[in-house]
């Protein structure tokens, strides 16, 4: 397994994969968003064989899921992060396969920032610029061996601010690894999320 930094707009390739990743990680536990209902927004775990709602099926209704993140979602979401301040993308690979991913840019405590994090008050707690690991993901056969808290090591060390933020579910492999590193929860939000920060020494 290696570590590499890359550039998503000469490396076209690379995003296509990690957005593949990206799906299949967050598909499975804790998240659940492999499939979505569009008539009541159940999520459903990517492993799921049923493609009708359960939720909405005892009521009379045979609603087909849609996949939580299209593709194309993924990617266009992914370009308009890595233009952000600082953007930077660190992927993992074995064998020339892209197995996980990470990915942040700066900001800055700020109302807009609140409103983007569904956290309110965030800017009231917090001030001045963060690096904020916007999302970080291992392909679901290889997590649990390390390579999550390489490629948070890694991109911490890519990025220049001392400070860190990042939302994730309380209780989830991010948010135990975050307070292992000396990160601290902050501030609960809802479905479940957590708004952490730690400092870089």
């Amino acid at each position: 397994m290696r570590l590499r930094l890359i550039n998503p707009f000469s490396q076209p390739d690379f995003v296509t994969a990690i957005a593949s990743v990206y799906q299949h990680a967050f598909g499975g536990e804790p998240w659940n968003e492999g499939w979505r209902c569009p008539v009541c927004g159940t999520a459903f775990a990517r492993a799921d064989e049923c493609r009708i709602c359960t939720v909405c099926a005892p009521h009379g209704s045979r609603v087909r899921l849609v996949e939580y993140w299209p593709m194309s979602t993924v990617l266009s979401d992914f370009y308009r992060e890595m233009q952000k301040p600082d953007a930077i993308c660190v992927i993992a690979e074995c064998e020339e396969r892209v197995i996980g991913f990470a990915w942040g840019y700066r900001v800055t405590a700020d109302q807009d920032l609140t409103n983007a994090l569904d956290a309110p008050g965030l800017h009231e707690a917090i001030s001045g610029d963060f690096f904020y690991l916007d999302e970080c993901a291992v392909a679901p056969e290889f997590q649990g061996s390390g390579i999550g808290k390489q490629l948070v090591e890694s991109i911490f060390r890519e990025q220049s601010l001392a400070r860190v933020l990042l939302r994730t579910m309380n209780h989830s492999r991010m948010c135990r690894l975050m307070i292992h590193m000396g990160g601290a929860i902050i501030q609960e939000i809802s479905r479940g999320r957590v708004i952490m920060t730690m400092t870089l020494t």
